[in-house]
């Protein structure tokens, strides 16, 4: 099982350049992919986002491609460019045509050769298989940190089920007895009122029969043992479980509410709510998985 939150990072050398891939990602019902790269290079983006879609199933991906020149390149530039020096005199006549002292120091010229480096960017086309490299470490890295975090959630979630089961395991003790209960309030109720009937006149049979109908939650029980073992079992299973584990939950939680409605048994109702607590909790982590 894994998480949709995630990150990971690739670093590779393209000789002049560097090149670092960054990938963030959060929960999101779809995959949705959403790709910084240097306008130089924005044709690449296709490529990058089938690469990224083969291997991420699931969630929010904010992914960076930042290429920036190394101090070897840089130098070359300065020796090399004499852009460099056109840009220092365009500079100055401005500042001269304006009345604006013009001196040029060390911080100026660093700029003006960083400009002049990141507007050559090369080609991408004769480095792909390098850029892959740094894509696939990022992408290790990153789903990596999923499966970690996807195993605290696992673990996490089988703790809450198990908590469920012993919650089901509580109530169904007093299930049974809601109907006789009632039987007794009703007879109580009945001599207090100053009607005294016999425990076998049909009305009073009748109306603790619609009741024992009333509350009768043996279908609910059963269905949530198997909702309970679903999870199990799914909490199991490789690939996107997440929408699955949603699902279920949403069942377990509307059988809980059932149960509770139909119950009179302080014990039960009790029970319910700290059922349907739990399942909230577990209901937050489905949301955060693959």
């Amino acid at each position: 099982m894994n998480s949709m939150t995630g990150y990971g990072q690739g670093t590779v050398s393209l000789g002049t350049h560097t090149a670092q891939v960054e990938l963030a990602s959060v929960n999101k019902r779809n995959l949705e992919i959403f790709l910084s790269l240097p306008k130089e290079w924005q044709d690449l983006e296709p490529k990058l986002q089938q690469r990224l879609r083969e291997k991420i199933l699931r969630g929010r991906v904010n992914g960076t491609l930042k290429i920036t020149p190394n101090q070897e390149a840089a130098g070359q530039v300065a020796a090399n460019h004499p852009g460099i020096k056109a840009s220092i005199q365009n500079l100055r006549t401005v500042a001269d045509d304006n009345g604006i002292p013009f001196a040029p120091d060390a911080m100026l010229l660093f700029r003006i050769v960083n400009e002049q480096v990141d507007s050559t960017l090369p080609a991408w086309q004769g480095m792909e298989e390098t850029l892959w490299q740094a894509v696939d470490e990022a992408v290790e890295e990153f789903l990596a940190m999923r499966a970690t975090e996807g195993s605290a959630m696992k673990t996490d979630m089988e703790q809450r089920l198990e908590a469920l089961g012993q919650l089901l395991e509580t109530l169904a003790p007093f299930i049974p007895g809601q109907a006789p209960a009632y039987r007794q309030t009703l007879l109580k109720r009945l001599k207090e009122a100053g009607l005294e009937l016999n425990v076998e006149d049909d009305r009073v049979l009748r109306e603790i029969a619609l009741y024992a109908e009333k509350c009768d939650v043996s279908e609910e029980v059963t269905r949530l043992q198997s909702h309970l073992s679903q999870m199990k079992a799914t909490l199991l299973e490789d690939g996107t479980i997440g929408r699955k584990l949603e699902f279920i939950l949403q069942e377990i939680f509307r059988e809980f509410n059932t149960l509770g409605n139909k119950s009179s048994d302080l014990r039960i109702i009790q029970a319910v709510i700290d059922a349907k607590a739990e399942v909230e909790k577990l209901r937050e982590q489905a949301l955060n998985v693959e």
